[in-house]
């Protein structure tokens, strides 16, 4: 799994297409290095629809500590 991973980051290629029209709600870690706000920010151009981003505490990987408060916040987005 791991290896596809990879292949997918190293082959990807992004194209240009018109917005979607759903809603985008972006999560990420506070403190990550990685995907800073500004990159998460950038979804936004990608919907006509409305866009929220809502930031854990943690790095790159804030889904292993903050998993029963991002749950939580998946399930009210869905409800």
């Amino acid at each position: 799994m791991l290896r596809a991973d990879f292949k997918m980051i190293e082959m990807y290629q992004y194209r240009e297409e018109a917005p979607l029209d759903c809603p985008i709600k972006v999560f990420g870690g506070a403190q990550d290095e990685w995907a800073l706000p500004d990159d998460l920010t950038a979804w936004q151009a990608q919907t006509h629809n409305s866009f929220k981003m809502q930031m854990f505490q943690g790095g790159h990987f804030y889904l292993q500590a903050a998993l029963p408060q991002l749950l939580a916040a998946v399930a009210r987005e869905l409800i």
